[in-house]
């Protein structure tokens, strides 16, 4: 180990957004953290190791101090940035892998106005807390400009990968690498006693750096540290870190002390490249617990995503349109919603649930108030993703010149054709429309219900649906359905299947695969197959419940937290007290009523099998109650295969569990994007997950602290619920849980490009919109058409959206090992110009057009922004 010569001090606030204020007093508390940054940083000369510096951590409060600070005050941060007094770091906010790759994307934009308008570098970026991210971050890091990323894991109720400290270069996807620093907890410093007791530093704090690095055998003569004021979370400036690093360096000794931003240690750690290792894979998180204590929340965020990504597309046609006066007026609005949106969306997904008391005290007036604030957040994103959409389609639907007998306009967001079996939602039937019939703003005036228990009275068979377009439905193609065959019958088939349902334990007892020819239900599993499981400990710590899973963290220890071999009880269906067949005029769909032990409510089980596709529907609803002890619920499907492969989708990238995945990190259970699969050579299932993100592959795995991780059984869990962290997060979840599942068994072993276009087919649905708004007097749209011809698998279109100056920029991901040519063709938008664009949609240059058409050529794993000027 070479001697260390510089330890390099990073001081922040580490924003969590709330749990030690209220959310509102946090935004305006991050406000005056950065005045008094800028304030004490001004009164030291910059040329001196002790002089204040100051890392701004995330950029959410940044845009909000902008937001509420004067031009003068502005202009104090800007000459300070320039200077390298205070630094802006890059992430939007500490997030969680709830955030899927379309996402990543859209909270990079901020950084490009932030450089273009008031000239900050924002060349690093750094998170806290969180114990991991999404492998696809590193390539939306690199691609907006960041070559440098910091993680200061806390490791209480989770863990740091590899042997911390390190540097390495994490190897993104697409092949390139980022500078990383897995650092120690962002607390270090302060642990360490620096500017709290020069005694303490001294005599504790300097021997115990010294014997972790000569431990690891730290190839480097510098180290960062990072530190925040002694009040921990949210808190402002060290006023005596100035000083005491300054009579520290004083001594003469080694190491020197340096206050430093972000780009003092990376411009000093760049000098030591060769010495960073490569790593690769998924940095899987521990601590995504905020998924399954707000289970409903959660549901309703993944669905509002999708709405705006689709709302996205139909405005990229609707602005291209003419526009009548009261359409300008509208649409003007538009772009202010949808920003409202899909903050509100990221401040969901954020690592922050609620008070630091809200788990031990969930009655206290704060746990209350920040969960409120908290929630909300994904129920504003609900409520201004289902208008956006909604009128983003009439907009669409009133350029479409109406016939006699016309009922819906319905619209396909993926970039492929489709066949739509499906219900017609009764909140835009007639029947049921409230208000006049005539009235062109009727249909805009629905809430959409849920159809769970709803009878439906209306269904589409069978129409064909093209890709990324349109097409009208004439009421004549409806099927209305009459008085429901209902019967107890317990087993039910189509082409591809048939289920056999037990009616003593619930679920299913058989599935066999026509395809396959082979049954796919494990016998010898005792877990009922689409039944709910109920957890808690089997002997819970009499002092604290949740430390039967772990240990309070310490920081002198490494990855010592985990209890591994508690034990839990379990708990399936007792009884099944009602069993249902109805048949639909697009399937069977078989209900049953159980009832689970410590469950507030008797679950509702719903199995569809459709008449005309290879996949089916596992989906059930229950309701948790106030029981603030450790609890968790899963959905069991033991499938027949042995040591199967598990892998699944983080956003357009497959992750294969133990040979994707950077060393040491989790893989106890994992956060999914659209889908999850277990495979062998000879056969497997996709398993689509379109509300609920968390799984378990094999086992129930909670709190093992697995290491090298090998799959025995083709058991999936879906992991719907729990309560198992000790703070932040809720201590319970009365009312309504769903859960719902999409599973297709496939033939053969693991094909990424079906699982991506299967998983998209589930979670980007079909959407329609009544023919009661008069179309405008000049609608010419033709009654069927594509917006564009966009690439087919294994390009992947991410996001469509338009731009501020009326052009429309798709961002593409190539989801495959070679190099693709993508081809985007004219539909109902005539392409008359492109440009290769940066992520941000900013122009690089020029691409030839061929007959309407534009060809570009993608990188391995790598997103492309297209921007595309169009006319109709």
């Amino acid at each position: 180990m070479p001697p260390l010569e510089t330890i390099y001090l990073i001081h922040h606030s580490h924003t969590d957004i709330g749990y030690t204020y209220d959310q509102p007093i946090l935004w305006e508390m991050d406000r005056r953290f950065i005045d008094e940054a800028i304030d004490l940083c001004e009164q030291y000369d910059d040329t001196e190791d002790h002089a204040y510096r100051w890392n701004i951590e995330t950029v959410a409060p940044l845009l909000y101090w902008l937001k509420h600070s004067s031009d003068k005050q502005i202009e104090r941060l800007v000459k300070l940035e320039k200077a390298r007094r205070i630094e802006i770091a890059g992430m939007y906010a500490n997030m969680t892998p709830l955030v899927d790759s379309a996402e990543w994307i859209e909270l990079m934009q901020p950084l490009h106005g932030l450089r273009k308008d008031y000239g900050f570098t924002i060349r690093n970026a750094m998170n806290c807390d969180v114990n991991g991210h999404n492998w696809t971050l590193t390539d939306a890091l690199l691609d907006a400009g960041i070559t440098g990323f910091s993680m200061a894991i806390n490791e209480h109720s989770g863990g740091a990968p590899l042997n911390r400290p390190n540097l390495f270069k994490w190897q993104a996807p697409s092949g390139r690498t980022l500078n990383t620093l897995n650092g120690w907890h962002y607390v270090m410093g302060n642990f360490m006693k620096i500017g709290e007791s020069m005694e303490g530093w001294e005599t504790f704090g300097l021997p115990f750096l010294t014997q972790k690095l000569e431990s690891l055998h730290w190839p480097f003569p510098m180290v960062n540290i990072q530190l925040t004021n002694p009040y921990g979370d949210n808190s402002g400036v060290y006023r005596q870190l100035p000083e005491f690093i300054k009579a520290w360096n004083a001594k003469g000794l080694l190491p020197r002390m340096r206050f430093a931003t972000l780009q003092d240690w990376w411009s000093a750690a760049e000098q030591h490249s060769d010495k960073m290792e490569t790593v690769r894979g998924d940095w899987t998180d521990f601590w995504n617990y905020g998924g399954g204590s707000s289970a409903r929340e959660s549901t309703l965020n993944r669905a509002s995503r999708s709405r705006l990504v689709t709302a996205d597309s139909l405005y990229s046609a609707v602005e291209t349109l003419p526009q009548t006066p009261a359409q300008e007026v509208r649409l003007s609005g538009v772009e202010q919603k949808r920003q409202e949106a899909w903050h509100a969306l990221a401040m969901y997904d954020e690592h922050t649930w609620g008070a630091d008391l809200a788990v031990w005290d969930p009655n206290n007036e704060d746990a209350a108030t920040q969960w409120y604030h908290k929630g909300i957040q994904a129920h504003t994103a609900r409520s201004l993703s289902l208008m956006l959409q909604r009128d983003g389609i009439a907009e669409l639907a009133q350029s479409i010149p109406a016939q006699e007998g016309d009922a819906l306009v319905v619209y396909n967001p993926t970039a492929w054709a489709r066949r739509l079996n499906a219900p017609i939602p009764a909140t835009i039937s007639n029947e049921t429309l409230r208000g006049m019939r005539d009235d062109a703003n009727s249909s805009r005036h629905h809430q959409d219900r849920s159809d769970f228990y709803n009878p439906t009275k209306w269904w589409l068979p069978d129409a064909e649906i093209p890709a990324f377009g349109y097409t009208v439905i004439k009421r004549d193609q409806l099927v209305q359905q009459g008085t429901p065959q209902v019967s107890d019958v317990d087993v039910v088939e189509n082409d591809y299947h048939r289920l056999t349902f037990d009616k003593v334990r619930g679920g299913l007892k058989s599935w066999y695969d026509k395809t396959l020819g082979r049954e796919l239900i494990d016998s010898s599993s005792d877990l009922p197959f689409g039944g709910v499981i109920y957890e808690r400990p089997a002997e819970p710590a009499q002092d604290n419940p949740r430390r039967t899973f772990y240990k309070s963290i310490d920081l002198a220890s490494a990855r010592d937290v985990w209890v591994t071999d508690w034990k839990a009880d379990r708990w399936s269906a007792k009884t099944v007290t009602s069993h249902e067949v109805i048949r639909l005029p697009i399937g069977w769909r078989v209900t049953q009523t159980l009832t689970v032990p410590e469950l507030a409510s008797p679950v509702t089980l719903r199995v569809f099998l459709p008449d005309s596709a290879p996949w089916v529907e596992i989906a059930s609803e229950w309701s948790m109650g106030l029981n603030p002890q450790p609890e968790a619920t899963y959905v069991a499907m033991p499938f027949a295969l042995s040591k199967p492969i598990a892998r699944f989708d983080i956003g357009g990238v497959s992750v294969e569990m133990e040979k994707d995945q950077i060393p040491n990190c989790c893989k106890d259970y994992f956060t999914v994007q659209n889908w999850a699969d277990l495979s062998t050579d000879e056969w497997g299932v996709t398993v689509a997950c379109p509300e609920n993100p968390m799984v378990m592959f094999g086992d129930f795995t909670y709190g093992h602290d697995i290491r090298n991780a090998v799959v025995e059984k083709g058991l999936f869990l879906g992991w719907t619920t729990n309560n198992y962290w000790e703070t932040n997060f809720r201590a319970h979840q009365p009312g309504k849980v769903t859960a719902r599942y999409i599973v297709q068994p496939h033939k053969g072993s693991f094909d990424e490009q079906a699982a991506h276009r299967f998983g998209m087919e589930q979670c980007m649905p079909i959407i329609a919109q009544s023919r009661f708004e008069h179309p405008l007097p000049e609608a010419k749209l033709p009654r069927s058409s594509s917006l564009l011809e966009l690439p087919q698998s294994p390009v992947l279109t991410l996001h469509v959206l338009p731009d501020e100056e009326g052009a429309v920029v798709i961002r593409l991901l190539n989801a495959s090992d070679s190099k693709q040519e993508a081809v985007i063709g004219s539909g109902l938008l005539k392409i008359e110009r492109a440009e290769a664009c940066n992520l941000f949609g900013q122009p690089l240059k020029p691409l030839s057009l061929n007959n309407g058409s534009v060809t570009v050529e993608i990188e391995p794993r790598r997103t492309s922004v297209i921007r595309l000027g169009v006319r109709v």
